[in-house]
């Protein structure tokens, strides 16, 4: 049995901070089992609890419509990252991020954990998200910024609290990579938490907006 404390939590959230297809959306609350090597793209994407879980519901706002397949890409690797930090056992969670994120991005940051089997410090209560702007780098690089109000996103030990600065910027930035199956598909190739350098084009839009409650 593999732990992971909050202090090798921290070093994953540092990871994730520094580098960090238009399918129709799961909205279970329960997640389906592990991934397997087998499993088509499609298959991994509806594992995905895109809308969250019973322990961590999100409520996603101004969304495209349609949507785009660069947001979508972003919005499940967004939701993948909260599912995995509110549970326990990684191991049936981390192999189906490989067919959300690049390669590169994958053994970076989520293949040393892939055989995490008692978190110790997971994170749960509900989430409000909020596209905030798609920037388009290059043709084939995407960046998708968000709003994401924590106020009731807290350690188990600490649910009955509200944090006192609940809005986050964060961003996800978005390849076009041609994938094992031959289809060309937008993988996460970078997820940078607390993303300070858009404050100043979002950041007080961000902390106005993020004042809900449960």
């Amino acid at each position: 049995m593999k732990r992971l404390t909050s202090g090798a939590a921290i070093v994953m959230m540092s990871l994730l901070a520094g580098c960090t297809g238009t399918d129709e959306p799961s909205t279970s609350s329960t997640p389906s089992s592990p991934a397997t090597s087998s499993m088509t793209d499609e298959e991994a994407y509806r594992k995905v609890p895109i809308d969250g879980t019973d322990a961590v519901p999100i409520t996603w706002e101004s969304l495209e419509s349609p949507e785009s397949e660069q947001v979508l890409a972003a919005r499940r690797s967004l939701a993948f990252l909260y599912w995995e930090r509110s549970e326990t056992d990684w191991t049936p969670i981390i192999p189906i991020a490989r067919h959300l994120v690049t390669e590169k991005h994958f053994q970076e940051v989520y293949e040393p954990f892939a055989g995490v089997t008692d978190f110790e410090d997971p994170l749960r209560g509900p989430l409000w998200i909020k596209l905030m702007g798609v920037e388009k780098t290059s043709p084939d690089v995407v960046r998708v910024n968000f709003c994401t109000d924590r106020g009731y996103w807290l350690r188990v030990k600490d649910e009955a609290k509200v944090r006192e600065d609940p809005a986050n910027l964060e961003s996800i930035v978005v390849k076009l990579v041609q994938t094992g199956d031959g289809e060309p598909r937008w993988l996460t190739d970078m997820q940078i938490d607390n993303a300070g350098d858009r404050a100043d084009q979002y950041g007080a839009q961000c902390t106005a907006w993020a004042k809900h409650k449960p």
